[in-house]
């Protein structure tokens, strides 16, 4: 019975991290950030 309940837990937080980022990729804003972050490293 743990191990199902503790398996059951690990999904949960997976699928809420998953949705939650996501989420992130609906905001432009967001995007536009992380682009001129990846490409002020070169």
């Amino acid at each position: 019975m743990k191990y199902w309940l503790r398996q059951l837990l690990v999904a949960i937080v997976c699928g809420t991290v998953l949705l939650a980022v996501l989420s992130l990729y609906l905001r432009p804003s967001f995007l536009m950030n992380m682009a001129n972050q990846v490409w002020g490293c070169f």
